[in-house]
């Protein structure tokens, strides 16, 4: 996703909902399973027509971060919204520690007020 595909609204906005607009997937598959020898393959949406976007709404604690991290890094509008150390692709491994650590986090902070029987795992999953 590149910054051109995030809708911020105003700072002083009443309504602090931002747009993500979605092109295209690009899952890590490994190098053996992609024509190219690549990690990534570029495809369409699942379940879109060929081309075709899907806008996500983000809640307005996504558009504080989403505003910060751009005005931080200093980013422009063709940039990738997240990039890795040399400016391309995040590693999937990247991706997973941080999603492990931020899954570890909120269910620390919140296990207490689930139900009994929804416990949180780190996996993704509900336990």
């Amino acid at each position: 996703m590149r910054v051109k595909d995030v809708t911020l609204p105003g700072p002083d906005a009443g309504d602090q909902w931002c747009e993500l607009l979605i092109h295209t997937a690009t899952p890590e598959v490994g190098k053996q399973w992609t024509d190219t020898g690549e990690i990534h393959e570029e495809r369409d949406l699942k379940g879109r027509a060929e081309g075709e976007t899907r806008t996500v709404p983000g809640h307005p604690a996504l558009t504080r971060i989403l505003r910060q991290h751009i005005e931080d890094e200093k980013l422009k509008p063709g940039d990738l919204l997240f990039q890795g150390e040399t400016g391309g692709i995040l590693a999937g491994s990247v991706i997973r520690r941080a999603w492990h650590g931020a899954r570890k986090a909120g269910c620390r902070r919140t296990s207490s007020s689930r139900p009994r029987g929804s416990a949180c795992t780190t996996t993704g999953t509900r336990a």
